[in-house]
């Protein structure tokens, strides 16, 4: 009866699609998601499920940015700040193997990063909210238990102690190592881990890859522009910009500010259809990795 019944609302230009629903009953359940060549745990109530379900290639982008970057640089090691349950080390390690670093702060999330990470090679894992000072916070959690979205705030009624990202890495010394991709994706809270990273930034100069969640942002009162700008101070320029399910929209600078600005703008809209972007951006000395990035991303679209 589905089968009919999708028939027949495809012949309209309709389709069903079962969203998750979001709900503590849904968290003690566990789903076995395929995500590329691997099978990925994950609480029953977690939106990447329907992701992988109704979007398979989702974040494969970010396996192909992997694959060039080795091209370049055979001793890179990637970053993943925000790594959640995995599913990003699962998209990249099914097309080609680089030593990952997953950093996860959230305590549920964290424990299926651990079962998860025993599939693959060479990843280390750290427990640690990040931020762009080393402090303690009090914060609130909104979405929590699917999407964590933090929000400071002095009522809060969680305290929670924050790390710069170069302390972090500093610490276990992988800042040795030669950093070349950092992807960052933790609800609204990217550009401000982007300021506790500087170190990181001026000295391994990395390929950034950051979600750009507007309405996070606007929550805990992040100007995210002005953060994205300043890396030009560093010698960053080429900006790739990705809607929501990895389509990329256009390939830019960030000398154009205006073209930015309007971004950044359209993000902290009402009900915007785009609920948000992902950001690639090149420092200079990687204007060949950009190019050729990109080459790559427009043929998929032919």
């Amino acid at each position: 009866m589905k089968k009919i019944l999708r028939k027949i609302a495809n012949k309209f230009g309709y389709d069903f699609i079962k969203i998750n629903v979001h709900s503590a009953d849904k968290a003690h359940k566990i789903s076995n998601v395929k995500v590329g060549n691997y099978n990925i745990l994950m609480p029953g109530n977690n939106p990447q499920i329907s992701l992988y379900k109704y979007y398979p290639t989702s974040n494969t982008q970010l396996a192909r940015l992997t694959e060039i970057i080795l091209k370049k640089y055979s001793d890179a090691t990637m970053i993943d700040v925000g790594a959640n349950v995995g599913d990003t080390i699962a998209v990249v390690k099914t097309k080609i193997e680089i030593p990952i670093i997953a950093i996860e702060g959230d305590d549920a999330s964290f424990s299926f990063l651990q079962k998860n990470a025993t599939q693959f090679n060479d990843i280390e894992l750290i427990q640690q909210f990040l931020g762009e000072e080393e402090k303690e916070i009090q914060v609130t959690i909104d979405k929590k238990g699917w999407n964590n979205t933090i929000i400071p705030s002095n009522s809060g009624e969680i305290k929670m102690y924050i790390k710069k990202l170069d302390n972090v890495l500093n610490d276990k010394k992988y800042s040795e190592r030669n950093l070349k991709l950092l992807k960052i994706d933790t609800e609204g809270f990217d550009t401000i881990i982007l300021r506790g990273s500087k170190k990181i930034i001026e000295n391994h100069k990395p390929i950034i890859y950051i979600e750009y969640n507007g309405e996070n942002m606007k929550k805990i009162g992040e100007d995210g522009f002005t953060t994205i700008m300043q890396l030009k101070e560093f010698g960053y320029d080429s900006i790739h910009i990705y809607d929501c399910i990895n389509n990329l929209i256009m390939v830019t600078n960030l000398s154009n500010e205006s073209i930015i600005k309007q971004l950044h703008s359209y993000t902290q809209m009402n009900g915007s259809m785009i609920p948000y972007f992902d950001l690639c951006i090149f420092h200079n000395s990687d204007k060949d990795v950009s190019s050729t990035f990109e080459e790559s991303e427009k043929k998929l679209s032919q």
